[in-house]
């Protein structure tokens, strides 16, 4: 099988847009509320548009059984997934793709160090094209045989799935027969339902974090798309063990369901939301819509909101001032290069648009108020290398926590 790599910064396949996505009988909803002033930036949502984030299983035929579109998805989707219907222990042991023994390890614990880069198959009989995401080692061997290894099985998962005779041979050949049994079952439950080949685009940031001998263990949080549960990211913990010939999945268990998000997405994102505050003053104290710190920090839909009160601002004279804290964490994962940061604010007691001239304060924004909180919301986006704002809403004065709160996706 013919296979061609190229780097892509934050871990996306550079050939992804998140524009691109067809993602049919998905469940999603978007926040949405009527537009009010917060310093004339953000669209507001009550606290009920808020995503309810009591993750769980869901049934692999979609929310109330609806079904998916057997065609092939670009990543990117967007809108905030409603919560997901708890189906119980028997998809929760379909999850685990098979009868899972957990294994403790007394080697001490080796993490690899990861660079994502894309790997796309070509196409076959059965599958008009499958792309996984892989996260390269710089570590030595046993650990990259292992993820090598760890890639084959989900290359083998995604044409398995969308294969029009649900062939076991991919997957025997990489895995175990329980864990073969657990992919089959699954995929058999969802043709069952009237759902049939899939084609799925799998971001992989595997990290070993054990060896001892012929066996290894690492975790992931997979990114599937389309996924065959409400949320985009999964968290696997696998076995594997060496044969005389290869490394071979032993067995996966997936610890907690409800999602997750990988660490260098995460880290990434945030250093981006945070650099939007950062750069704050550059481009509007005072205000000036030209600043290439927007570029870095903005994107479209959001930047030409700043853009447009920046030319304003700079009409009048006006500055706005007052960075404030932030407390930002991953509430949902959208696709590779999609997240939402959901943050509880602490305005700064200078927040204000002021007078360039006189340094007076203007009546726009109201003074901020001992103790208050501010809660928003981030879409992320990656371009270019970078993570950008793309979306902000939010409540003013708002009773919130800071993170890590419950809503937040464990990182992995």
């Amino acid at each position: 099988m013919a296979m061609s790599v190229s780097t892509s910064p934050g871990g996306a396949a550079a050939s992804w847009r998140a524009a691109d996505i067809e993602m049919t009988g998905l469940s999603r909803c978007r926040t949405v509320g009527a537009p009010y002033l917060l310093n004339d930036m953000m669209r507001s949502f009550s606290p009920h548009h808020l995503p309810s984030l009591t993750r769980s299983v869901e049934s692999a035929t979609g929310n109330g059984g609806s079904e998916l579109d057997p065609r092939r998805s670009s990543i990117g989707f967007g809108g905030l997934t409603r919560p997901p219907f708890l189906v119980g222990v028997a998809l929760a042991a379909l999850l685990t793709l098979g009868a899972c023994t957990s294994t403790e390890s007394t080697a001490s614990s080796t993490t690899s160090s990861t660079d994502p880069v894309s790997t796309t198959a070509e196409p076959s009989a059965t599958t008009t094209s499958t792309s996984t995401s892989l996260a390269t080692t710089t570590t030595t061997l046993p650990e990259g045989d292992v993820i090598l290894a760890w890639n084959a099985y989900w290359s083998a998962w995604v044409d398995v799935r969308a294969s029009d005779d649900l062939d076991r041979g991919p997957l025997e050949a990489v895995a175990s027969s329980a864990v073969v049994d657990g992919a089959l079952t699954l995929f058999e439950r969802q043709r069952s339902s009237g759902l049939g080949p899939v084609q799925t685009e799998v971001a992989l940031h595997p990290v070993v974090t054990s060896t001892e001998g012929d066996r290894a263990t690492l975790e992931d949080c997979v990114l599937l798309m389309p996924s065959f549960t409400d949320a985009v990211g999964i968290w696997y913990q696998a076995d594997l063990v060496r044969t005389d010939n290869s490394w071979m999945v032993d067995s996966i268990r997936v610890p907690r369901a409800g999602g997750c998000v990988p660490s260098a997405m995460a880290d990434a994102a945030i250093a981006g939301y945070q650099a939007f505050y950062a750069g704050w003053t550059d481009f509007w104290d005072p205000a000036d819509p030209d600043s290439p710190i927007i570029d870095q920090v903005l994107t479209d839909p959001q930047r030409r909101i700043i853009v447009d009160l920046l030319v304003d601002h700079e009409s009048r004279g006006a500055a706005l001032r007052g960075e404030p804290t932030t407390h930002p964490e991953v509430i949902e994962v959208r696709s590779p290069t999609e997240i939402v940061i959901l943050s509880c604010l602490e305005p700064s007691v200078d927040y204000g648009l002021f007078d360039v001239a006189t340094d007076e304060r203007l009546n726009d924004v109201p003074a901020v108020r001992d103790g208050q909180r501010n809660l928003e919301s981030a879409v992320m986006v990656l371009e270019g290398g970078l993570w950008k704002v793309s979306d902000l809403q939010g409540q003013v004065d708002f009773a919130c926590e800071f993170s890590p709160t419950d809503l937040g996706l464990p990182s992995v």
